[in-house]
C-alpha cells in the first residue's frame, strides 16, 4: 500500500483507496518549482496530511519533469491532484483550480513540462487507467527563469494553494467512505 511521502509504509492505517499529489515542476526555474515545493512541504510536515480521513492513503510523488516514468504511480487512482504553474494569463500569485480534463486541452498552459503533464493524462486515458478525479491547481507565475526560489506573489499563495488541494483530497475521502 502507498503511505505518505511518496509510497513509505502506511503509519495511518489506509483504507486501500489510493490518491496522488503530484508536484510538478524545476526546481531552479524560479516559480516554477511550486509543485515540487508544496510536494517537500507536506512530506516534511505531515500535520496536514494526518487532517485527512484516510492520510495513510495518500502518495505525495514530486514528478519534477519526469513524464510518462510516472505512469505507474498514477494508474487508476482513486483521486489524482497535479500542482503545478498554470498560465491563464491572470495577474502573478492568482491561483486556479481546474477539473482534470481541462489539462487536455491545449488552451491550458502548465509550466514549461507542459508536454509531459498533458501526454500522461492523455496516456492514462488511452490506456483506460484514469484517475476517478483528476483536479489541477496551480499559481499564475511571475517568473520562470533561472532562479532558486519562487517569487513573493506566488509564496504568498502556496498556502491557500496547499488548503485547495486538502479540501480536494477530504471531500474525495469523504465520499469514499460513505461509499460514494
Amino acid at each position: 500500500m502507498t503511505g505518505v511521502a511518496g509510497g513509505s509504509p502506511d503509519p495511518f492505517g489506509g483504507t486501500g483507496r489510493r490518491y496522488v499529489i503530484l508536484g510538478l515542476g524545476n526546481r531552479i526555474q524560479g516559480d516554477e518549482a511550486l509543485g515540487a515545493l508544496v510536494v517537500e512541504r507536506l512530506s516534511t510536515d505531515e500535520a496536514e496530511i494526518r487532517t485527512l480521513p484516510d492520510p495513510g492513503s495518500v502518495d505525495l510523488v514530486d514528478g519534477g519533469t519526469v513524464g510518462l516514468a510516472l505512469l505507474p504511480r498514477l494508474e487508476s487512482v482513486d483521486g489524482l491532484v497535479v500542482v503545478d504553474l498554470i498560465d491563464g494569463g491572470c495577474p502573478p500569485g492568482t491561483l486556479q483550480d481546474l477539473d482534470g480534463s481541462s489539462l487536455l486541452r491545449r488552451d491550458i498552459v502548465l509550466g514549461v513540462h507542459d508536454l509531459g503533464a498533458t501526454e500522461i493524462l492523455a496516456t492514462l486515458q488511452l490506456m483506460g487507467a484514469m484517475p476517478r478525479r483528476t483536479r489541477i491547481v496551480g499559481i499564475q507565475p511571475k517568473l520562470v527563469g533561472l532562479a532558486t526560489e519562487l517569487t513573493p506573489e506566488v509564496a504568498a499563495t502556496m498556502p491557500e494553494l496547499v488548503e485547495a488541494v486538502l479540501t480536494h483530497l477530504r471531500a474525495w475521502q469523504t465520499e469514499d467512505r460513505s461509499g460514494g
